[in-house]
Formats: C-alpha cells, sequence, structure tokens
C-alpha cells in the first residue's frame, strides 16, 4: 500500500515539474532581452529559464511587457523539427548530393556567396513548407528586412529543378545543412527556425536575434 502510494506521489510530482518545466519555456520566450539580462549572471542558464516559475512577478511582468505583434512560430512545428532533424537529417545529407546529379560546384558556391552577402538577411526557402513561411512571418513581424530565394516547391524529386537541387546541395557542403529555409544574417549562416547554428527561434530565446539584425542593416 506504502509503495502503491509513493508511485502515484512520484508519478503526480513528475507531471507537476513538466507542467511547470512548459510554463517556465513560455513565461522565458515572452520575456524581452533587457529583461533575461537583468536576472542575475550567478544565475545558470537553465536556472534563469525557470527564475520565472520562482518569481511569478517577474514572469507576469515580462510577459506584459512582451511586443504583441511578434509573431513566435509555431509550438507544434517545433516538435515536429525536432523529430525530423534526428531522422531526416542523415537521410537528406546522402540524397541532397545525389538528387542534384552533376553541377559546377565553383559557380553554384559563388552565386551563393552573392546572394548572400548582397542583403542584410537571406532566406532559402521551398514555397510549400509551413516551416518556411513561419520564419518569414516571424521576420514580418520583427520588421526585418530580408530577400526570400525559393529553391523550389519542395525538396522531393520532380518538384525542385536541377538548380535548386544544386544550390540545396553546396548548402549542404557548406554548412552541414540541406533542410529550408536555410538563413542567413550578415552573410553568416544561423541555420534554419528552429535549429541549426542556432537557428532563428532559439536566437529570439537568448535575446541575440534583434542585436543581429540590427548589425547586418535588417532592422
Amino acid at each position: 500500500m506504502a509503495i502503491s502510494t509513493r508511485r502515484a506521489t512520484q508519478r503526480t510530482l513528475r507531471t507537476c515539474w513538466a507542467i511547470a518545466a512548459v510554463l517556465a519555456g513560455r513565461a522565458w520566450m515572452t520575456m524581452k532581452p533587457d529583461v533575461r539580462k537583468a536576472l542575475p549572471s550567478s544565475v545558470p542558464q537553465c536556472s534563469r529559464r525557470n527564475f520565472a516559475l520562482v518569481f511569478p512577478v517577474l514572469a507576469t511582468a515580462s510577459a506584459a511587457s512582451a511586443e504583441p505583434d511578434v509573431v513566435m512560430p509555431s509550438g507544434t512545428l517545433r516538435a515536429l523539427s525536432g523529430l525530423a532533424t534526428a531522422v531526416l537529417k542523415p537521410i537528406y545529407q546522402i540524397e541532397a548530393p545525389l538528387q542534384a546529379g552533376s553541377y559546377d560546384q565553383t559557380a553554384v558556391r559563388q552565386r551563393i556567396q552573392r546572394e548572400v552577402t548582397g542583403s542584410p538577411v537571406v532566406i532559402y526557402s521551398y514555397s510549400l513548407s509551413p516551416f518556411c513561411s513561419q520564419a518569414k512571418e516571424f521576420l514580418d513581424s520583427l520588421g526585418a528586412k530580408y530577400t526570400e530565394i525559393i529553391l523550389g516547391p519542395e525538396w522531393l524529386p520532380g518538384l525542385l529543378d536541377d538548380e535548386g537541387a544544386a544550390v540545396r546541395a553546396v548548402l549542404g557542403k557548406m554548412t552541414g545543412q540541406t533542410s529550408m529555409p536555410h538563413i542567413f544574417i550578415g552573410g553568416q549562416s544561423v541555420g534554419g527556425l528552429f535549429s541549426g547554428t542556432p537557428g532563428l527561434v532559439p536566437l529570439q530565446e537568448d535575446g541575440e536575434l534583434l542585436e543581429k539584425l540590427k548589425a547586418a542593416g535588417a532592422l
């Protein structure tokens, strides 16, 4: 009886902590960068994200001060992105060069260099990808200027022409990422929407995105 009660209590506690972690993550995402930086520097990064739970007043104030016009990407897409990255990335790395076939690698690399240095922000995208659509909506809500380069409707054979496939393959060789969106800020790859080096949303969560956009001249 005691063991059964203890197990039920442990399950309840685990559930409560899971809910608390979600709430802490949401509170952290709504904090303005200056509010995050105001947290004590001695508090580790992982603990700082839970700071809003310990001090509800701070969480409420930060949520109230968050910019209401910023369109944060879908949490559902983020979960799907994590799954896709784990499962599909190794497949993409093999498939992308095979799909591209024979092409002038030097010419394609030079083209990419011209494109990513010719605009403050460059997004290589697929026209049918929800990840690409939400990346653009996110940047639009921040007021960032960017250039979109559509490689095709999607990566599937028959939807991506030879030129788009070649650009995708060379992006993979240059950065290790063959998925879209692939975003460059100030000529440097930051990855995709949720992942990469480190991705748009992680940059926003760490309070670094606006600074990068301003430094590149996108804001």
